[in-house]
């Protein structure tokens, strides 16, 4: 399954700064580059159930939100490769957990609707009107009145 976000590529780019420049992804690594594809399209996926759920339509296409979304999805889906290949029990490098844990806080604060996307609003969301209200004056009584006033009386 194709998603709009990000690619292998991406997630490539990434373990590249983590593991070496001779780690490649491809069909007989560990994880295959067919796993990392999935890690990818899996991610993709719960991004899109937390968008519907507040309200956008899935998949966001506007360019912005391409390139917001593709770096998440990128972190997580190479933080899962990492551990796949190389991570065991071992205590991952610090990139990784920060991968980790920007995923993590993105997707909260997506679900709890302080994140938003930039080229699309939620479906339903009203947008704010804002308006100047003033108390009437003596004159506006006046008009009202069709030019006579019982302001003084």
């Amino acid at each position: 399954m194709a998603n709009p976000y990000a690619t292998t590529d991406d997630v490539q780019a990434l373990i590249r700064t983590t593991s070496g420049p001779g780690v490649t992804l491809s069909a007989t690594s560990t994880p295959t580059l067919a796993d990392a594809q999935a890690f990818v399209d899996q991610i993709a996926s719960e991004i899109n159930a937390v968008l519907l759920g507040q309200g956008y339509s899935v998949p966001a296409t506007g360019d912005n939100d391409v390139l917001l979304l593709r770096r998440y999805v990128s972190e997580k889906a190479a933080a899962r490769v990492w551990h796949a290949g190389w991570g065991g029990f071992d205590d991952p490098p610090a990139r990784v957990k920060a991968w980790e844990k920007d995923y993590a806080d993105f997707i909260n604060r997506l679900r709890q609707g302080q994140h938003r996307l930039v080229d699309q609003d939620p479906a339903g969301e009203e947008i704010p009107l804002f308006a100047v209200v003033r108390h009437p004056t003596r004159d506006d009584y006046f008009t009202a009145r069709g030019g006579t006033s019982d302001w003084d009386e």
